[in-house]
């Protein structure tokens, strides 16, 4: 009874629509009309939205703390040099999507990227150190949904890390050395959202464990050890 009340309705506005076009030039009438489909595409999608969707899309400002650091090397050679055993925050972004395949139960794949340039001064001129890391991650997240507006999760992502450092001499003497290493990480974590509506949450806090597993002989130097890094993030969730 529902559905065909509103398929009169929506025929009775088409009539009106198109009486009324009838009596406007063309650019006006294909102007209206897109006004009307984009009316009518917008009431579809809320007919379809339910307080349990079935995919929902995160994005968010990151920072990730961790405890390695390509130090800077000694003037003149641009070069990484070993496991310093800093802790620093990198700045980036996080996104990630989830398809529910109960209620609850969920498959998410995640991306983060976080960056931070460091600059060494010289006598005449500086050493940059530009650091990149990027989480590429996968794995089951479950959300404990209930008739409230706050929503915990908790997830566990496994996948690869990339690490990078590219050091840059500006002085009298130049020069640039780039290193790289792909190495498997996880994500152990879980956050809080909270609906604003149907189709938008605020992510207001998240946070990860991402140990990252450095292999022997990387570019970096590091050798063989785990890099315990902590990923912060909060954004908006698109459902």
């Amino acid at each position: 009874m529902i559905k065909k009340q509103k398929s009169n309705v929506l025929q009775t506005a088409f009539a009106n629509f198109y009486s009324l076009s009838k009596r406007m030039n063309g650019i006006k009438a294909r102007a209206l009309l897109l006004v009307f489909v984009l009316f009518c595409g917008a009431s579809f999608a809320a007919a379809q939205t339910d307080d349990n969707p079935r995919a929902e899309f995160f994005a968010g400002y990151s920072v990730l703390g961790i405890n390695y650091e390509a130090a800077p090397p000694a003037f003149p050679q641009p070069v990484i040099v070993a496991f310093d055993g800093k802790q620093f925050l990198n700045k980036g972004v996080n996104v990630s999507g989830t398809y529910y395949l109960t209620k609850r139960f969920g498959l998410t794949a995640d991306f983060s990227a976080h960056f931070k340039t460091n600059n060494t001064p010289l006598t005449n001129g500086n050493i940059e150190d530009k650091i990149r890391i990027l989480n590429v991650l996968g794995g089951p997240q479950y959300k404990f949904r209930n008739s409230s507006r706050v929503t915990p999760f908790v997830r566990g992502l496994a996948g690869v890390a990339v690490t990078s450092s590219k050091l840059k001499v500006m002085s009298s003497f130049t020069g640039e050395d780039t290193s790289s290493s792909t190495d498997f990480a996880l994500a152990l974590g879980g956050g809080v959202d909270v609906r604003v509506n149907k189709r938008l949450d605020l992510r207001v806090f998240q946070a990860d464990y991402n140990p990252v597993f450095l292999s022997g002989g990387n570019e970096l130097g590091f050798g063989k050890s785990r890099a315990d890094n902590v990923r912060f993030s909060f954004g908006v969730v698109l459902k």
